[in-house]
């Protein structure tokens, strides 16, 4: 029994760090001619993998040969720079610029945008693909200067920077028009740049540190997050199209062309690759290079029950599926949707058995969420004389009806249980495809899009109680990391609270209270029914304290039902007035942990004021000990220990330079997808020997929140049962 135990440990081991390892990280590549010094193409390769946002970072000596475009598919974006003379400079541009004409984003450094001439790109690689205008280079000691975009991704957490006495940087400050100067060297030279296509960004530094040469730029400052930083502002989501859509068994057909045409000109993803599900059923390995999946289909698939079970896995994983017309609402002659664990599980939102309707002209209807991201810059939807949409109107509990044809048939459909799920009842081909099918000049390339990129990035809400502390900038530095899809904010908690048909479309709520809430009891019942329906609740300061007098916190069932992570119990007031920074980081491989590399609470620092107990792990620590970040043991529920407004809008706030906003974007990011594991007490993924350990001595103890799994502020019999049920399963879900 022992044994068996043993073998299942193991294999449980192996599948939680393998398999379900969570969405996709993006790959790179870094192009350079470092012949003879190997050791500075992998001091780049190290800085950039230490941030933890990227799966690999590879490298490709160009000064040998020339990449092909397939060889650089494989890679979401690529760094470039060159000490010494490209292979071919004519060949490298031109096979760059097809790089980013697909999507695909590149970085270009010193001395490649900053160097003589046979330094610079050459072929293709003119024109609007530069940011920084080629020029010669300067030297000379050179520090971080001026911010322009000083929220944009670039920028994020970028505080210090000394280039050392080489500061290798461009000798001119014209850019391509349509670019923009995130930030400066200190001489007014362009040190980070965007634009001008989505694609395209440039740092004006070369890429190899202190490490190598005492005189490049210095590994005590942030060239490293300003290398990441570019790269992720160029990186965009990949999709794959996996449908039976082709009449001749052919992805040239244009059932399949003409929907990745009308997806790739919106313009917000790099691939879209094609798949062709009538011929073969693709493996979850395969599903997991993409950020999100697409399928309907026309004639049958060739497997509906293992696309149906491995599209379950993918989005067990985290990625996005978007599911349409017939596999969302059924097709004729025997054409069958989705079936095995999508049908069996709860994952189609559209009855898939109900059948279509066709042949009677349709448009878009009632949109109960006009503001929702499936619907932004959706003007008019035609689906053309033949409208093929479901028949039924019958959905589950959990389905959230975005936007109906104006017949009334569900149009968008998302889901409260899985924000990674969208169901569409329209057909994907156009009229480009036949007459009949959705018109193209109305906005059903926006509507797929759209889609395709709600599954892919959380849609956040916040809710606050501040009237002179306003959140738009909190908001528009989460935008601007690229990393939602969108991010609202509500009405303000000290005049209403909002409506649970209101919070039903968002992946997550981040909220907070400067002022007394006007309901905190109708407050805290509304966001434990969100919570119970599935969606996630990131808690800062003050609401997660008990200043006296304040009523800026949920009570209600929040607090009498185990939904904060402090109990009530035990909070206690507030500090301020010493400055506290970034402290341990009691989990480092925590997603909330990363990028996290400094964090400064100015000169106020508001804080928790003591270390109660929680329900759950403390994740991170200001440097007096004092929480940061916490997650709850058993709902989707994250703590933050600082207030979310930053300077300059809030004096008293976080040094906005520092990582606040990259903290708190990894706390929506994960608490809108994780899947909370009772009896997991040391967060391994596991629920075995040693969390048995940490419970027992919890329930020896009996009044230590840390063990209590049902919100009732003990740990008894009733956790005790809650523990062992997945103590059997050993393996978090």
């Amino acid at each position: 029994m022992i044994f068996g135990r043993f073998l299942a440990f193991v294999a449980a081991l192996f599948l939680a760090t393998t398999v379900f390892a969570g969405p996709r990280k993006p790959k790179v590549v870094y192009i350079h001619t470092e012949t003879s010094s190997p050791a500075s193409a992998a001091d780049v390769v190290s800085k950039i993998l230490a941030s933890g946002r990227f799966e690999s970072v590879d490298t490709f000596n160009a000064n040998l040969a020339t990449p092909t475009i397939t060889q650089l598919k494989a890679y979401d974006a690529a760094l470039v720079a060159n000490r010494n003379g490209w292979f071919d400079r004519n060949a490298l541009g031109n096979v760059l610029a097809d790089y980013v004409d697909a999507g695909y984003g590149v970085v270009l450094a010193p001395f490649t945008n900053a160097g003589t001439t046979n330094m610079n790109l050459g072929g293709r690689w003119t024109g609007s693909y530069n940011s920084i205008l080629f020029s010669s280079n300067i030297t000379g000691t050179a520090t971080l200067g001026a911010f322009t975009l000083p929220d944009h991704q670039p920028s994020v957490g970028v505080q210090t920077f000394n280039g050392g006495s080489f500061s290798y940087r461009p000798s001119g400050t014209a850019l391509q028009t349509g670019a923009l100067v995130a930030f400066a060297w200190s001489d007014g030279k362009p040190l980070s740049t965007i634009g001008p296509l989505l694609n395209r960004a440039d740092i004006g530094f070369y890429p190899t540190s202190s490490d190598i040469n005492p005189g490049y730029w210095s590994t005590a400052t942030d060239g490293a997050k300003i290398m990441a930083n570019a790269l992720l502002y160029v990186i965009r989501p990949k999709v794959l199209i996996c449908a039976a859509a082709a009449l001749n068994n052919s992805i040239v057909d244009p059932r399949f062309t003409d929907p990745r045409n009308k997806i790739l000109s919106i313009g917000v993803f790099s691939a879209v690759d094609l798949y062709d599900a009538n011929l073969a059923t693709p493996t979850l390995a395969e599903l997991q290079k993409y950020d999100v999946v697409l399928t309907w289909n026309n004639v049958s698939y060739k497997d509906p029950v293992a696309l149906g079970n491995v599209l379950a896995d993918y989005a067990d994983w985290g990625g996005g599926v978007v599911v349409a017309m017939f596999a969302s609402s059924g097709g004729s002659m025997g054409i069958q949707p989705l079936q095995g664990r999508w049908q069996t599980g709860g994952y189609q939102l559209i009855d898939s058995q109900g059948g279509r309707i066709r042949d009677t002209n349709a448009t878009l209807g009632p949109t109960a969420y006009p503001n929702h991201p499936i619907l932004g810059l959706v003007t008019s939807f035609d689906g053309g004389a033949i409208s093929f949409r479901p028949a039924s109107t019958a959905l589950p509990a959990h389905a959230v009806l975005v936007a109906q044809w104006s017949d009334g048939k569900p149009l968008v459909v998302t889901s409260t249980i899985r924000r990674n799920r969208c169901d569409l009842g329209m057909y994907p081909p156009s009229s480009f495809v036949d007459p009949g099918f959705w018109q193209e000049s109305t906005s059903g390339a926006r509507i797929l899009a759209n889609a395709l990129l709600y599954t892919a990035r959380p849609y956040v809400g916040i809710l606050q109680s501040g009237t002179i502390i306003l959140p738009a900038p909190t908001r528009s530095r989460l935008q601007l990391q690229r990393r939602f899809c969108n991010v609202d904010v509500l009405t303000s908690l000290q005049t209403a609270n909002p409506s649970a048909a209101e919070l039903r479309p968002y992946g997550a709520l981040l909220v907070w209270g400067d002022n007394n809430f006007i309901d905190p009891t109708g407050l805290g019942n509304l966001l434990a029914d969100y919570v119970d329906a599935g969606g996630s609740v990131v808690v800062g300061l003050y609401s997660n304290a008990a200043n006296p007098g304040a009523n800026n916190r949920p009570k209600g069932r929040w607090t009498s039902q185990g939904y904060d992570i402090t109990p009530e119990s035990a909070l206690a007031p507030t500090i301020s007035g010493t400055n506290a920074t970034l402290g341990t980081i009691l989990a480092p491989t925590h997603p909330l942990a990363t990028y996290v590399r400094k964090f400064d609470g100015g000169t106020s620092s508001i804080r928790q004021s003591t270390n109660p107990l929680i329900r759950g792990r403390r994740l991170m620590q200001w440097s007096d000990g004092k929480m940061l970040a916490s997650v709850h043991n058993f709902l989707r529920r994250v703590d933050v220990g600082f207030f979310p407004p930053a300077t300059p809008e809030y004096p008293a706030g976080w040094q906005v330079r520092t990582d606040g906003s990259v903290l708190l974007a990894n706390a929506l990011d994960f608490a809108s997808s994780m899947k909370p594991c009772p009896g997991d007490f040391n967060g391994d993924g596991l629920v075995e020997d040693s969390d048995f350990v940490l419970f027992a001595d919890y329930y020896q103890t009996f009044f230590d929140i840390r063990g209590d799994l049902t919100g009732d502020g003990v740990t008894d019999d009733a956790d005790f049962v809650r523990f062992a049920a997945r103590y059997d399963q050993l393996v978090c879900p």
